[in-house]
């Protein structure tokens, strides 16, 4: 058996980077939020800023079947019960889909966190937005998380 030459390893490194660079690629109805990055996936869309607000994009079962009254009650019911302060709630419109966010806040250590949800509620499943960070941090990143919410597409 001969050694394969130098030109055939680097070729066949960068087409094993190559692939492994496509495989990193995660075609969702999710937009990058404006100062996120990406990162690999498992199963949901991610992304983390430098200054660790995280940002991720998931579908669930829409199981029980229920509309979007009954999600919304018990989305804010769960994160209330579990110690999360409300700190504001409302319809957010993704093109023509009508959905539901909430904004919530928690003391973690000593610093206070902030978390943005929203809902999708569709047939067959719910699309949920959440993004998470420190209050502070999470407030500057608002205006481009509430961007990308609006511009989440059904598959």
């Amino acid at each position: 058996m001969r050694p394969l030459s130098s030109s055939w390893l680097v070729s066949g490194l960068a087409l094993a980077a190559a692939l492994w660079l496509c495989a990193c690629v995660h075609t969702t109805p999710a937009a990058l939020p404006e100062g996120f990055a990406a990162y690999p996936p498992d199963g949901a869309f991610k992304a983390v800023t430098p200054d660790g607000v995280v940002y991720r994009v998931r579908r669930e079962p829409n199981k029980p079947y229920a509309d979007m009254a009954f999600w919304k009650e018990a989305l804010k019911k769960r994160m209330l019960e579990a110690g999360y302060r409300l700190g504001a709630e409302g319809p957010l419109a993704a093109g023509s889909r009508q959905g539901y966010l909430l904004e919530l806040s928690a003391p973690y250590g000593p610093l206070d966190y902030g978390y943005l949800i929203a809902i999708f509620v569709e047939k067959e499943s719910i699309q949920i937005a959440e993004a998470a960070g420190e209050v502070t941090t999470l407030a500057i990143r608002r205006p481009a998380l509430l961007a990308a919410m609006a511009n989440l597409t059904s598959p």
